[in-house]
């Protein structure tokens, strides 16, 4: 474990007034003194170690591409030192589409960071980020406790979260690789990762195929875990129909199951109230 210094619980405040807390990415760029803006060959810049295993979403890459293509300028990529080159801190997105076009050099800015400063920097900058990718924080925040000794209390007060939503944020960790590639490209949301994060490998890849396939939400998703369904839960199935009218020749029985037909939820209660009173004959009430 490397020696434990732990900015966020002795000086926070010296991490914010360093980088900032609103959009600071954007304020480190129009202030140059707070790192050197350059053009470094692509070459020389490696993706970052931290979060290289998290994905990226094809859509995003393709987006920055056309930028590129269209001849417009580039937003730098913030670096720092690492080894014997750079590492990207803030921009993966940009890196890899530059990549992918090939380009000899590409706008950064340098900033002095080690460890400890780079994974608060990008715990900062992602927790602020309007698309939020939850695999990048749960690696950063799995970082910061292996290499730190963070705990989670002290991750979840810097995030405004409870202890207990570190952890479930950190279990998504032990899901497989097909899952993990899902979550960071967007497939999957954290709602349904955190859902199926408690099963075993088999039953979490057989749970995310029928999530695909059925285009479940995350109370679904629920649901199928417990191995119900929302129609066992709520009520009888529900088909659009033009009335909330319900007629006893609208029925189908079959054997001892009834299939109903209902416009919407409210036509649905109504729907029941009504059949209540039709069987009420044969005390049967529907629930």
């Amino acid at each position: 474990m490397k020696e434990e210094k732990k900015i966020l619980k002795n000086s926070l405040k010296k991490l914010v007034n360093r980088f900032g807390r609103e959009d600071f990415v954007s304020a480190l760029i129009q202030n140059p003194e707070k790192g050197q803006l350059n053009e470094i060959a692509l070459s020389n810049i490696k993706d970052n170690h931290y979060l290289k295993k998290a994905k990226i979403d094809e859509v995003k890459i393709t987006s920055c591409q056309k930028t590129i293509k269209e001849g417009k300028t580039l937003e730098p990529v913030i670096i720092r030192k690492y080894e014997k080159g750079y590492e990207v801190v803030v921009g993966r997105v940009r890196y890899q589409a530059a990549l992918k076009e090939k380009l000899e050099k590409i706008p950064v800015i340098e900033v002095q960071l080690d460890d400890e400063e780079s994974l608060l920097f990008m715990f900062t900058e992602i927790s602020d980020r309007k698309t939020l990718n939850i695999y990048e924080l749960a690696l950063i925040c799995d970082a910061l406790k292996k290499e730190f000794n963070y705990k989670n209390k002290e991750l979840a007060e810097y995030l405004d979260q409870s202890p207990s939503q570190i952890s479930n944020l950190l279990k998504i960790l032990d899901l497989p690789e097909e899952i993990l590639v899902d979550i960071s490209t967007n497939r999957l949301s954290y709602g349904h990762a955190k859902t199926i994060s408690r099963l075993g490998k088999e039953e979490a890849l057989k749970a995310v195929a029928t999530i695909h396939e059925k285009n479940l939400s995350v109370r679904d998703t629920e649901l199928l875990i417990k191995g119900e369904t929302r129609e066992e839960k709520v009520a009888p199935k529900v088909e659009e129909t033009s009335s909330s009218e319900v007629k006893e020749d609208s029925l189908k029985v079959d054997g001892l199951k009834v299939t109903l037909t209902f416009k919407d939820e409210k036509a649905l209660a109504e729907g029941i109230k009504r059949l209540n009173k039709y069987i009420k004959r044969k005390k049967i009430v529907l629930k």
